[in-house]
């Protein structure tokens, strides 16, 4: 009789000691960071609106050099390479539009230029034989960046991976367009920024006049 009392009383024992471990609330372990989603890209952190970040090159291979965004003044900055196709397409596309909008100063960035010769940087030297074959088929200014600085501060944080690209800067020294030169819009964003306004074409000009 007594061995069962003792049995009894051990088993009520051994019950609560297991109601006790369970309701006791455990601590929680660290969530790991949610993974990043296979192709999708971060947000960009330089964006239309933004400051323009500063012009950092080596040297300048034509036109007046810029040391910095002059209040009330636009310009385009455009990253290109001598060995990249459509780059090569929107030359003539900048020189006509430099040449309508005086007062924007376009830049053409070498930014992403390729060393030839494996056993001496020729970069600079290619760059610059190819903007004097260009004569006055580019006349802008042309500035080289060895380090790709500039890519590092423009491109990257926008987001922007192919070339030809060119970013907008306004009167206030803030980014107002970012894309292919090549896009159809961007003449018109150009001129909305230029104080300078294109003549019409002749036909809306004769209807002008006739009114």
């Amino acid at each position: 009789m007594k061995n069962r009392m003792l049995i009894a009383a051990g088993a009520l024992a051994l019950a609560a000691s297991s109601a006790w471990a369970q309701t006791e609330k455990k601590p929680e372990a660290a969530k790991p960071a949610p993974a990043a989603q296979p192709g999708k890209a971060a947000a960009p952190t330089l964006k239309v609106g933004d400051k323009a970040p500063a012009i950092t090159v080596d040297k300048w291979v034509k036109g007046e050099s810029v040391a910095g965004f002059e209040k009330g003044k636009a310009y385009v900055v455009e990253f290109w390479a001598t060995w990249c196709p459509p780059c090569r397409e929107s030359i003539p596309h900048l020189t006509e539009l430099q040449k309508k909008h005086t007062d924007v100063t376009f830049i053409g960035v070498a930014s992403s230029e390729r060393q030839k010769d494996p056993k001496n940087d020729d970069r600079l030297s290619v760059l610059e034989k190819f903007v004097q074959a260009q004569g006055d088929k580019m006349k802008y200014a042309v500035a080289y960046d060895s380090k790709r600085a500039m890519t590092d501060a423009w491109m990257r944080p926008a987001n922007q991976n192919g070339i030809p690209c060119a970013f907008i800067v306004d009167a206030g020294g803030t980014i107002a367009w970012i894309g292919n030169p090549l896009d159809d819009e961007f003449p018109a964003m150009v001129a909305k920024h230029s104080k300078v306004k294109a003549e019409p074409a002749k036909g809306e000009k004769d209807k002008a006049v006739g009114s």
